[in-house]
């Protein structure tokens, strides 16, 4: 006679197909055959989900991506749900582990950045040079890093996908160009839902809970090189009108890059090892989730939400 055993999968938030996170496994016995001994049933679950196991044992596990409590996830945080499967000889459980995404905000190559001497290519910058910053005018960058993704290699890379935000997508000239960011990178958000939702004038959001498939879209490139300008404390950039964040190498940050590369930060900013705000608060306030999803719909080019040079000059 056999034994149920349990079984365990996960899935990552914005890794999706169609909008369906989506992991499938088989639930076995510890000793013995258990073909034909389990109970052939659809379970649902909490977050848009359900779990379909077939006589078997074979599961298949799918979520709805856009369901709020996997949107409102912060990055490095997890959602879990446990089912429990029937067989003839007893119960066991399926654990469905559910990801935030962890990747640290990055330019793609080719944005151009507001310096003394005009607009220069993300990737022509150094450590050393000097860049125009909004809050704070002329500072020296700090430390450059750089990561090459190839996107259709090994592991399903789709949620590293870059952001574009198309030119006049949100006025004319807002931007002047195509600008393309990862899909964890905040930009300045201005409206008057924003001092509704948050008190404040203007907040940072994550461009990748902006895309509304029009005027910001989600790229499919076959690859990708993202880059990374760190100063002595964060700050708000400009690229072709677009405000965005510089690096922030807090938690999630400094947690998606390799140990060398996290070394070399951390040699630069030691009290960062202790992952206890050591770098600094964030420019501006972060919106959650929820709220993004507001100031999403109101992304049209007759109502412009993110804050440009042109419209702080207005």
């Amino acid at each position: 006679m056999g034994v149920p055993i349990p079984d365990t999968g996960s899935v990552t938030e914005d890794d999706d197909t169609g909008g369906i996170l989506s992991v499938s496994g088989d639930v076995d016995y510890l000793v013995g055959n258990d073909s034909g001994e389990w109970t052939a049933e659809t379970i649902t679950g909490s977050y848009g989900s359900e779990l379909e196991i077939d006589e078997d044992g074979n599961w298949t596990y799918t979520a709805d991506n856009d369901n709020a409590a996997i949107q409102a996830l912060d990055d490095g945080e997890t959602l879990t749900e446990v089912f429990t499967v029937t067989s003839d000889n007893g119960t066991t459980t399926v654990t469905i582990t559910i990801n935030g995404v962890d990747e640290p905000p990055c330019f793609v190559a080719g944005t151009l950045i507001e310096t003394p001497r005009g607009p220069r290519p993300i990737e022509t910058l150094r450590m050393g040079d000097i860049v125009l910053t909004r809050d704070n005018g002329m500072q020296e960058v700090r430390w450059v890093g750089a990561r090459h993704l190839d996107l259709l290699a090994g592991d399903d890379l789709g949620h590293l996908q870059p952001i574009r935000i198309r030119k006049d997508a949100f006025g004319k000239g807002l931007p002047d160009r195509d600008v393309l960011l990862s899909p964890m990178h905040r930009v300045i958000v201005r409206d008057p839902l924003v001092g509704l939702l948050t008190g404040k004038d203007e907040v940072l959001c994550p461009v990748r809970q902006l895309v509304n498939g029009r005027s910001v879209i989600r790229e499919n490139l076959h690859a990708v090189s993202y880059h990374h300008l760190l100063f002595d404390d964060h700050q708000v950039l400009s690229s072709s009108g677009c405000d965005s964040e510089s690096f922030y190498p807090g938690h999630v940050g400094l947690g998606g890059f390799d140990d060398a590369t996290r070394e070399e930060v951390l040699a630069l900013f030691p009290d960062l090892r202790s992952f206890d705000n050591g770098y600094g608060p964030t420019a501006r306030q972060v919106v959650k989730k929820h709220e993004a999803v507001l100031l999403a719909d109101r992304l049209t080019p007759a109502q412009t939400c993110l804050a440009t040079s042109a419209t702080r000059a207005a």
